[in-house]
């Protein structure tokens, strides 16, 4: 089987069941992917999301973060490839790694693990989706929700009692945390994942959608010439977002003239402040330079300033800023 023939069947076997990171955002956990998301990639109807950069970059970055894991922890990793399947539950998945135990050669033999400890290696750059304070110093078991459902999740498939989960920020640190297992946790998941999966995948039904992305990806065409009657609760729900909008517009008009008389006020003035605490900055910007490329190329004759003879100085625009309260 070729590469492009083994890539198909792993998408193929993606989607006969969910990953560890699809049973977070079914749950309503995921930053970048909703429920809908899922229930268009199981049936089908989108491509994986494992095809987008982000998700590539993360594959590429997994050895990395597992060697410096080893390097941190002084235990040694192995990868493990097989597919993971739940006996019971639609729940599916791959490890990254599993931490082979201290004076052992291997974590599994035949495909059977032989550890009781696995490792989730993960990025996160430093414009991430998740919040600084959801994470916690390194050695605790704060991360992110998300992240916990899923390593519980690879706890569930592998039987490991103990998980650690490593963290390159910003590729300038990295972080392990030890997240223990959590039988209550466990069973919330076996059941919402089989719940899940029947209503939504084998009766292909959508969820909810909680994003305008998501409506758009389940109707992304209008049938011509069909209306649907509004019933009370739509009614007060058009009606509310027209006021919603008049509200935002008579804002807008209000932040434009508080702006202009504050900066009116300031005049030339980089920044207004009071009681040493600076309140607004309006400064000037770098100045521009703008070059006539044509006319360069009209006078490739002239001599070596040509450049600087079409070269002009655009006038420096000003940033308003105001300042968040302390």
């Amino acid at each position: 089987m070729n590469a492009p023939e083994k890539l198909a069947a792993f998408h193929a076997e993606r989607l006969t069941g969910l990953g560890g990171s699809d049973v977070g955002a079914i749950l309503g956990l995921s930053p970048y992917r909703t429920p809908v998301d899922v229930w268009a990639e199981k049936t089908g109807r989108a491509a994986p999301s494992e095809s987008s950069l982000a998700m590539r970059f993360g594959s590429f970055a997994e050895q990395f973060v597992a060697s410096e894991y080893s390097a941190q922890t002084g235990q040694a990793v192995e990868r493990y490839t097989p597919m993971l399947r739940h006996q019971t539950a639609p729940i599916i998945g791959h490890v990254d790694r599993l931490v082979i135990p201290a004076g052992q050669k291997r974590a599994s033999h035949m495909g059977k693990i032989r550890t009781d400890r696995l490792l989730e290696a993960k990025t996160a750059s430093a414009f991430q989706a998740y919040k600084a304070e959801e994470w916690g110093p390194s050695g605790t078991d704060e991360v992110p929700a998300a992240y916990l459902v899923q390593v519980a999740t690879y706890r569930i498939l592998t039987g490991c009692p103990h998980a650690d989960l490593a963290v390159l920020f910003g590729n300038q640190e990295l972080r392990v945390y030890h997240l223990e297992r959590d039988i209550e946790l466990e069973e919330m998941i076996v059941a919402r994942a089989s719940e899940w999966w029947a209503n939504h995948v084998i009766r292909d039904t959508p969820p909810a959608p909680v994003s305008d992305a998501d409506v758009r990806l389940l109707y992304p065409r209008s049938a011509p010439q069909k209306a649907v009657a509004a019933t009370l609760a739509m009614l007060g729900a058009v009606e509310a977002l027209r006021r919603v909008r008049k509200q935002i517009s008579e804002l807008e008009l209000d932040e434009d003239a508080l702006a202009i008389a504050v900066k009116a006020y300031m005049t030339d003035a980089e920044a207004l402040v009071s009681e040493g605490q600076t309140l607004a900055t309006w400064k000037s910007a770098a100045a521009t330079r703008k070059t006539d490329w044509k006319a360069v190329a009209n006078a490739l004759s002239a001599p070596k300033t040509l450049i600087e003879m079409f070269t002009t100085e655009a006038a420096p625009s000003r940033r308003f800023l105001l300042k968040d309260e302390k």
